[in-house]
């Protein structure tokens, strides 16, 4: 448990306690089988307190994907923005990202689980992620074509997403920063000619 209901914490912290909270239930449940009693269980609080800050569990979860979503490119720009050149920064990308889900497995089970084909609101803001990295990414390759940057970048992102399923799926046996270097190279292969 988290933090229990006679904790009184402000607004905005309860409700980043209680999407904390949802990252690891979600996770381990999946959307389907999480229920807002099992949320506000989890939490500490009523169920009413959790309805003060959510209208449903759509909402919660809707919240739950763009917030996490936002984190994890925001840790790939932050690694690689000061960074000179295509390789550093696509290297660094590749840390953060592995990074990331090193340090928050749970995001794994929320941005690639089952749970995104279950509303097309769901898919929407997963493929609002996808579109961010794939934007980022084309900024790298120095092709004339911005849509046939775009669509290579979003090869790449297919490569990230196997290569994270396959890190996360084995227990994450191999250091994160072995994946990262692993993955790096796979796809600096194809992006050496194009930067």
């Amino acid at each position: 448990m988290a933090a229990t209901a006679s904790v009184r914490l402000p607004a905005r912290q309860r409700r980043q306690q209680l999407l904390d909270v949802a990252l690891g239930v979600f996770s381990r449940l999946g959307y389907h089988e999480t229920s807002m009693n099992a949320l506000a269980s989890e939490a500490g609080v009523t169920k009413p307190v959790l309805y003060q800050h959510f209208a449903s569990k759509h909402d919660l979860f809707r919240e739950l994907l763009a917030q996490t979503g936002d984190r994890l490119l925001t840790a790939i720009s932050e690694q690689a923005h000061s960074l000179d050149t295509p390789r550093q920064r696509v290297e660094a990308g590749f840390r953060a990202f592995f990074d990331f889900f090193d340090e928050h497995p749970d995001a794994f089970g929320v941005l690639y689980g089952s749970s995104l084909g279950s509303d097309p609101s769901f898919r929407e803001e997963a493929r609002r992620v996808q579109d961010n990295f794939a934007e980022y990414v084309s900024r790298l390759i120095k092709v004339t074509d911005h849509d046939d940057a775009v669509a290579m970048a979003s090869g790449i992102n297919g490569l990230s997403e196997g290569m994270i399923r396959h890190w996360m799926h084995h227990g994450r046996s191999r250091p994160a920063a072995e994946m990262a270097a692993l993955t790096a190279r796979l796809a600096w292969g194809g992006l050496e000619r194009l930067a």
